[in-house]
């Protein structure tokens, strides 16, 4: 039968009490055992209960030196006065008579099962934060590599490709200067998925200037039918953002609402209280598109992998929200 924590700590604490109690006594053995006992579980209960508080405040890889100097300062201190005060409680009830030399072969032997114990508990907990660090890396990867994969998948498919070349044909003898934007800003669609291909982030200003690019495409073939409003302009240097989240947001309310000349599809993107919010009018198809609904799917498994944060949807008066915190 597996034995379960903590009585597997309670089993070693014993073992040990009774190890130093056999090399150590010179009269009987047992009460040797008991004070051994009470020092070994004073000071190895004590600092694991450390050792658990200070995981909790910093459980990231990234925070191991802070976590380990905390924990070496609190150790020591907290061995220093648990040693002390079992030594003079045992010499209250005369168990032991007090000797400072004997205080400090206690000391030294609670100091050393101290660094033991710091020592095997560290391992092991940073073993699994690099196990899990692993874990996470090649999870992002994937999660990345399809949410990308959306991304070209829906510039390069053929219906983007067909409608985007139509509107640059019909654009071409009527108005050349911005069928020539048009291509600039089409091309710069391109450029930019593939220079952020490698990248967990791009700064808000990035991101922005990507989406701007792919809505001057849209609005030349919808026109006034189609309405992007932001007011991010203050954060766009504050703030940083997993590439292609946004674009493929935008893309995700084109293709589930309709656009009509009577009732625009509205787009808004906003920052409120370090909170990103894109939303819309809903105006859902008669017939709804085609979907796989992998890309938000993807999306939100992205946000939380590389930024650990959650992405919410909800409906609210017509409206379609995402709140991603």
């Amino acid at each position: 039968m597996k034995i379960k924590a903590p009585f597997d700590r309670y089993l070693l604490m014993l073992g040990l009490a009774g190890i130093l109690a056999y090399f150590g006594h010179d009269a009987d053995f047992w009460p040797y055992v008991l004070v051994n006992l009470a020092y070994t579980f004073a000071f190895w209960e004590g600092n694991y209960q450390l050792v658990g508080w200070v995981r909790e405040r910093f459980p990231l890889m990234q925070q191991t030196s802070r976590r380990i100097f905390t924990q070496i300062g609190l150790s020591v201190a907290y061995t220093l006065l648990a040693g002390t005060l079992v030594t003079i409680f045992f010499h209250l009830i005369d168990w032991i008579p007090y000797e400072w030399d004997f205080h400090q072969r206690i000391l030294i032997m609670g100091l050393f099962i101290t660094a033991i114990i710091a020592i095997v508990y560290e391992t092991v907990f940073y073993f699994d934060l690099w196990k899990s660090s692993l874990l996470e890396s090649e999870r992002l990867k994937k999660t990345a590599a399809r949410l990308q994969f959306e991304s070209l998948k829906n510039q390069v498919n053929p219906h983007f490709l067909f409608n985007s070349l139509n509107t640059l044909a019909s654009l071409i003898p009527v108005d050349p200067v911005k069928a020539e934007k048009f291509v600039q800003e089409f091309a710069g669609i391109y450029r930019y998925v593939l220079e952020v291909k490698d990248r967990n982030f791009v700064s808000l200003r990035e991101e922005m200037d990507f989406v701007s690019s792919f809505v001057f495409l849209l609005k030349i073939r919808f026109g006034e039918q189609l309405k992007f409003e932001h007011q991010l302009e203050k954060h766009l240097d504050h703030y940083y953002i997993p590439p292609l989240i946004m674009q493929n947001l935008v893309e995700n309310a084109i293709k589930h609402n309709a656009i009509l000349k009577e009732r625009p599809l509205i787009i808004r993107l906003e920052i409120q209280n370090d909170t990103l919010l894109v939303s819309n009018n809903l105006q859902e198809r008669s017939y709804p598109a085609a979907s796989t609904q992998t890309g938000l799917r993807n999306m939100v498994q992205r946000l939380q992998l590389v930024a650990n944060k959650e992405a919410k949807f909800y409906k609210k008066r017509d409206i379609l929200w995402l709140k991603s915190h």
